[in-house]
């Protein structure tokens, strides 16, 4: 989930899992009974520095300010106050937890991951760590994991929307679409405003070109998050589904400006314009997904035909030999190495040769 999804999310389970609360009933108890830390996060801050400034070997506050601050999304004090929670408390599971939601925040994965498993290992039970472990094994792909710590989660809390939703994306990912989309049905029933479950809905119904099926749901993605790049990427394949290029070339030049790794997006900018003759605009998109479709005849095509229009001719020529090792039958990828050979060796007249016929001429 992007960082701004989470920080709210993980703000408002955090606040209460400090006090001590590890019974499903005390955390599903904790899911409701929080208006007044999400209304003014501001008050919050006030009341916490005061109560800092009264009680500063008091961790428990450290992590309390920390978990504010992830939520107002100032993450470097948010990480500072989590590690003196941390040292203060003496590694008390809570407090690590705390730190590895603050990490994952800052898009340190690989450190928040062994905080999580360590807050385990210390009896820290909780549907929201198992969120977390399994989001972080989903990241490293190691989805058997994930898969176990999301049905740890849902064992904890049944009805634990983000449970549903992580798990979605590991049924995707590994190719079962049909239970993902379940899921993230699941998902929307428990929280209805939950935006990352929309739109992966969207993104699973344009691939089955249900069009129409996917534009609710990409217009819930729309309502509640204008500025995520999915949902430009997505409404530009609408576009495109309907035969209106412009808006899609358009929304797909908003896609990258908000996210500049959607790669289907770089691609079909590329391949666009590539087409209109654009050619060092293409190139600048085709080259950012390169090991994405590197095994796709098509798009090898066009990248060495981009390298050859700018007088590349040696990328060019590399690129023609990918194609055909890619798609043997592409004969015209044998042409292009031919032609491509023979401008690379043919042989440059002597530039003052030339100038002296000239001269004696």
């Amino acid at each position: 989930m992007p960082v701004k999804g989470q920080l709210y999310f993980w703000g408002l389970v955090l606040v209460m899992s400090l006090s001590g609360c590890v019974g499903e009933k005390d955390a599903q108890e904790r899911m409701v009974d929080l208006t007044d830390v999400k209304d003014d996060p501001e008050a919050q801050l006030k009341n916490l520095d005061a109560a800092i400034d009264q009680s500063k070997r008091d961790g428990s506050l450290y992590a309390r300010r920390a978990i504010v601050l992830l939520r107002k999304g100032d993450l470097e004090r948010a990480l500072k106050d989590a590690e003196d929670a941390v040292r203060l408390t003496k590694n008390e599971p809570s407090a690590l937890f705390v730190k590895a939601q603050v990490l994952r925040a800052l898009n340190r994965q690989e450190e928040a991951l062994p905080l999580a498993l360590q807050a385990e290992r210390n009896s820290y039970q909780s549907s929201s760590l198992y969120v977390l472990l399994g989001e972080l094994y989903l990241q490293r792909k190691d989805y058997k994991q994930a898969k176990l710590y999301l049905d740890k989660a849902q064992e904890l809390s049944p009805t634990d929307a983000y449970a549903y939703y992580y798990k979605g994306r590991v049924q995707e990912v590994t190719g079962d679409t049909a239970r993902a989309m379940r899921n993230y049905k699941m998902a929307l029933e428990q929280l209805p405003d939950f935006m990352q479950p929309h739109r992966e809905l969207t993104g699973l119904l344009i691939a089955r070109k249900e069009y129409e099926t996917a534009k609710p749901y990409l217009k819930t993605v729309e309502k509640l998050d204008k500025k995520d790049g999915k949902l430009w990427y997505y409404k530009g394949l609408l576009y495109q589904a309907t035969q209106k290029q412009d808006s899609a070339l358009l929304s797909f030049n908003k896609a990258v400006a908000l996210s500049d790794t959607l790669y289907g997006a770089h691609y079909r900018l590329g391949m666009a314009t590539y087409a209109q003759g654009n050619t060092e605009e293409a190139l600048a998109h085709l080259e950012k997904v390169y090991d994405k479709y590197k095994r796709e005849p098509k798009y090898l095509s066009t990248l060495a035909g981009a390298y050859e229009r700018t007088g590349q001719n040696i990328k060019a020529l590399s690129t023609y030999q990918r194609l055909v090792e890619v798609e043997p039958r592409y004969t015209y990828g044998y042409q292009a190495i031919s032609r491509l050979k023979y401008k690379l060796t043919k042989p440059v007249p002597d530039s003052t040769t030339v100038r002296r016929a000239t001269i004696e001429q």
